[in-house]
């Protein structure tokens, strides 16, 4: 594929400088959740029981949730990416090219990218409660991995709680849309990007995957979550396109909110660890192994006629 010439002023990323960056973003990320929550709760933090977020301290949480997001992924990778374009702003259409924000893409190719992460979500479900089914057995730490995983599942649960449309919409929008479009810019629109150019393509889906993963810091998920970040890299670093992976993305975390949101109205709040009994049947593997041969079939098949995603360097 031909590429255009960089601009005069432009600056290659490299492997270290991204490396970096990365490092930065994985002690400040955290670091600036726990400041917002703390402003969110009025300075008494979260009670590890979930006891005390009522109403009006949930809202605040959900405005800190879109308010980290936003500012230690989304405007870190616009400026970071506006030091390698090297056009006049930010919101340079040159930028955003960079970041692989352009033309609007096809719509195949977002229909088979979200197809594609419905199908992978058996085995990621699969993964996880079979994860869950040995934590145990790795003694304390295992089983305290476990308990961090339940509360991370109540929290989430308290954040989607609501029935309302505008509480419903609210909700979409902090635990669906914000981490799609912010977690893309960041990972496939710069991290990706970069590796891309700094060692190879592939090289650049494999190491962001699992930058992915290790960046949501749930040592239970880091399975599951290294294979969505490889399928998500996959299907960017095919289409070009940042929305083609932001999509995926999105309908990855609404397929989990409506799975949340599904088993509380049917059985009330339970625990992970208490539905493992469903993979234990055959007819829950044959649904794995089918949407697996539906999702290998797919990706072959899978093609944007787009410029790559390092197609605006000269590589």
């Amino acid at each position: 594929m031909i590429s255009p010439a960089e601009p005069p002023d432009a600056r290659r990323p490299g492997i270290l400088f991204t490396a970096l960056v990365l490092l930065g973003v994985l002690v400040l990320y955290p670091l600036a959740g726990a400041l917002l929550t703390l402003l969110a709760t009025g300075w008494r933090g979260i009670d590890p029981e979930l006891r005390s977020l009522d109403p009006e301290v949930m809202s605040r949480l959900k405005i800190a949730q879109v308010a980290g997001q936003v500012l230690a992924l989304g405007v870190p990778a616009l400026l970071l990416a506006w030091r390698h374009s090297a056009t006049r702003s930010p919101f340079d259409k040159g930028n955003l090219s960079w970041l692989g924000i352009g033309p609007r893409p096809g719509f195949r190719s977002i229909v088979a990218a979200s197809v594609g992460m419905l199908l992978l979500q058996p085995l990621m479900y699969s993964v996880t409660e079979v994860q869950n089914l040995g934590l145990p057995y790795l003694g304390e730490a295992g089983r305290a991995m476990l308990r961090d995983q339940v509360r991370l599942e109540l929290f989430i649960r308290k954040i989607a709680a609501g029935d309302s449309f505008a509480g419903l919409l609210g909700v979409a929008v902090v635990l669906v849309v914000t981490p799609a479009i912010c977690e893309e810019l960041f990972f496939r629109g710069y991290v990706q990007k970069s590796f891309s150019v700094s060692l190879s393509p592939a090289r650049g889906v494999l190491v962001t995957g699992l930058v992915f993963a290790l960046f949501h810091m749930a040592p239970s998920n880091i399975v599951p979550l290294t294979l969505l970040g490889w399928y998500i890299g996959y299907i960017y670093q095919k289409s070009g396109n940042l929305a083609v992976p932001a999509i995926a993305h999105g309908t990855n975390n609404l397929a989990a909110l409506l799975f949340l949101k599904g088993e509380a109205w049917a059985y009330g709040i339970s625990f992970a660890g208490e539905r493992q009994g469903i993979i234990s049947t055959w007819q829950w593997w044959a649904l794995v192994l089918v949407c697996l041969a539906l999702f290998f079939v797919l990706i072959r098949r899978f093609h944007e006629p787009a410029a790559s995603v390092t197609s605006d360097i000269n590589v």
